[in-house]
């Protein structure tokens, strides 16, 4: 009887594994500045593998660009900007595959960092490099608060839409700046999907690497 039931429960497992059942496919909302995409779990492409986008253009004529926020590299911010003066190593992340030798910041600083740009309630991007450096000197804290990435992800005219219409990416509202900026990795991507309906549970008992298992 074991050995019978263990044969079921193993059919169970290989059929939830169809691609076509995880990926779930359903009609996404149109994606909107400060929104999230969520990476479909079998999605095989090594930069977007379980990643999770903050989408901070969007445009039908212009296309897309959003940040990967999850994938931490192999730099830090002591590393790179010679005039960060505190002893805390602070994480580098992979934005995307696009333009990788610059730099960009998200933040929930707001008017402490003249010239930034809110793109969602809460939470912003860019503003005065200068003033980033002397509130990270002054020993306020990073974590939750800043995220460094290297690069950006960009789709041109519909080719995001695309995308959506082939279930590559869920659409997700923001539930947490500090969310976003405390986690990483699969953390990162689990607290998002928990975010959506009941329909995506199978997305959080799916394998991270399904052709190991």
């Amino acid at each position: 009887m074991f050995i019978f039931c263990f044969f079921v429960v193993s059919l169970y497992y290989m059929d939830i594994l169809d691609s076509d059942k995880i990926q779930l496919k359903f009609d996404q909302p149109t994606p909107q500045v400060g929104n999230i995409l969520i990476a479909e779990p079998l999605m095989i492409n090594s930069v977007f593998k379980r990643s999770v986008i903050f989408l901070i253009e969007h445009s039908d004529n212009l296309g897309s660009m959003g940040f990967i926020t999850n994938l931490r590299s192999e730099y830090t911010l002591n590393e790179l900007v010679e005039e960060i003066e505190c002893d805390e190593e602070i994480p580098v992340y992979i934005g995307g595959p696009v333009h990788c030798n610059q730099m960009y910041y998200i933040h929930t600083l707001g008017n402490l960092i003249p010239e930034s740009i809110e793109v969602t309630k809460g939470l912003y991007v860019s503003g005065d490099f200068n003033a980033i450096i002397e509130y990270i000197n002054s020993g306020a804290p990073v974590e939750g608060n800043i995220r460094f990435v290297l690069g950006y992800s960009g789709w041109d005219k519909g080719q995001l839409e695309n995308e959506l219409k082939q279930f590559d990416w869920a659409v997700a509202e923001m539930c947490s700046p500090k969310t976003l900026l405390a986690t990483e990795g699969d953390d990162t991507w689990r607290t998002f999907v928990k975010s959506l309906d009941d329909r995506y549970w199978l997305w959080l008992n799916c394998p991270s690497s399904p052709h190991l298992n």
